[in-house]
């Protein structure tokens, strides 16, 4: 399976995994609160970002659609009373969403939108319109082409050492990922590294049987240097095997950020340039897929915030392309990386004004200092942008940041120079 798609799988399969949790565990609820569309807007918004990234319709436009209904939930500060309208589609979306990640994993091609799905989740929202007497605030303009232009499709083909196209595995061929417990979280194992362990197993296995029939009970013969280097070299093999396993690197991810930085750059018609480096340093698989996915979201904030469009870029005397520089690093057996932009840093007034419009302000404006400015961007509902788009303006995306690395034991931190760029640093235990 190609990384990037790996990748993909395991984020969206543990987020679908996370919202049938969450409906089991409001099922009983009388009314569905703020915290459970919270929750839900999270997850929505991620499986938006990410299938948006790879180009899935399919599953972009859907999301996208239902994130509209939960942000109506959401910025009116309204419950969800009517359980079991909101339940159908929910559980309609949870459905098309986990058939079309199985089918997308499995070399199968998306072309068709849920537009049923859709359906429903416009009338739902009109309904909610009329009843409460609300306009459509959520102005972000459509995923897709409505002009009837085909919209891009991307298949990826996992290389092929030989430089052709692989043949296509039986069904029972393919890889099957191992769903472990507690938590849902999918890690994906190549039959290489599988094949890799068994031989450093069977070596020790061989091994250990020589030194058994050597020794025949005897207990005062004393080990050999010899076999001591052995037994190291054999622990120095399981421990590769091991490491293979159950870590990885960052270069998927990588890739992935460009073409997060990429696709924003055409899109927003901003030149930007996004420079890597410690991509080959490892973490273990099942955390990845959460820092992929707060990576997207730091990734996007810098490219839509930071970094300004040519014009006033050239107009400040900056340099026309924006830079953003994204660094991994393996330090005192942890992980930390960063993010930072050149761009016009964070508007600490304008993030007041969010956090005040959301009654998010626990003293007076001028006492905040500047951290603790910063921190309310963490706060789901804050944004800077007053028009939101694909990329940002639903105060979501710092909330899912947050989120992902604090639930990996991590810690971030924001600091910023205004006028001069912004610094994301993510610091993991490992």
């Amino acid at each position: 399976m190609d990384s990037m798609m790996e990748i993909f799988y395991e984020e969206a399969v543990s987020l679908t995994n996370e919202l049938r949790s969450i409906m089991d565990k409001y099922k009983d609820s009388q009314t569905y609160n703020g915290d459970y569309i919270k929750k839900v807007f999270r997850i929505v918004h991620t499986m938006k970002a990410d299938s948006t990234m790879m180009l899935l319709d399919a599953i972009a436009v859907p999301s996208r659609v239902f994130e509209s209904l939960l942000a109506f939930f959401r910025n009116n500060k309204l419950d969800i009373t009517d359980k079991e309208h909101f339940d159908k589609i929910i559980t309609k979306y949870a459905g098309y969403i986990s058939e079309d990640i199985e089918k997308f994993a499995g070399g199968g091609k998306l072309e068709h939108r849920h537009k049923d799905l859709e359906e429903d989740i416009n009338n739902y929202l009109e309904e909610l319109k009329k009843k409460h007497n609300k306009e459509d605030s959520d102005d972000a303009p459509p995923l897709h082409d409505e002009t009837g232009k085909k919209t891009r499709q991307v298949y990826y083909i996992a290389a092929d050492t030989g430089g052709s196209v692989p043949e296509k595995k039986k069904e029972s061929e393919k890889p099957k990922p191992e769903v472990k417990s507690p938590g849902n979280e999918v890690v994906l194992v190549k039959q290489d590294d599988i094949d890799r362990m068994y031989k450093s197993i069977k070596h020790y296995t061989s091994f250990m049987n020589t030194i058994e029939e050597r020794f025949k009970g005897d207990k005062s013969i004393e080990i050999r240097h010899k076999d001591l280097m052995m037994l190291k070299n054999i622990k120095h093999e399981l421990s590769v095997a091991a490491d293979h396993l159950t870590k990885s690197d960052f270069m998927a991810v990588a890739q992935k950020m460009e073409l997060v930085v990429d696709e924003m750059s055409r899109s927003l018609n901003k030149p930007v340039k996004l420079i890597t480096r410690g991509a080959q340093s490892l973490v273990e698989k099942s955390k990845r897929e959460k820092i992929s996915s707060a990576l997207v979201h730091v990734i996007r904030n810098a490219v839509d915030h930071g970094i300004e469009d040519m014009e006033e870029r050239e107009r400040l005397g900056k340099a026309p392309v924006g830079i953003v520089r994204l660094v991994f690093e393996n330090r005192d057996g942890g992980l930390i990386i960063s993010v930072e932009d050149d761009g016009a840093g964070i508007d600490k007034k304008a993030v007041l004004k969010s956090a005040k419009a959301n009654n998010l302000l626990k003293k007076p404006e001028e006492e905040y200092t500047d951290d603790e400015i910063n921190n309310l961007l963490f706060t789901s509902g804050v944004s800077t942008t007053e028009k939101a788009n694909d990329y940002s303006g639903r105060g979501v995306g710092m909330d899912v940041i947050r989120h992902n690395i604090v639930s990996l034991g991590g810690s971030v931190n924001i600091t910023s120079n205004y006028g001069f760029g912004t610094k994301v640093v993510m610091k993991f235990d490992m």
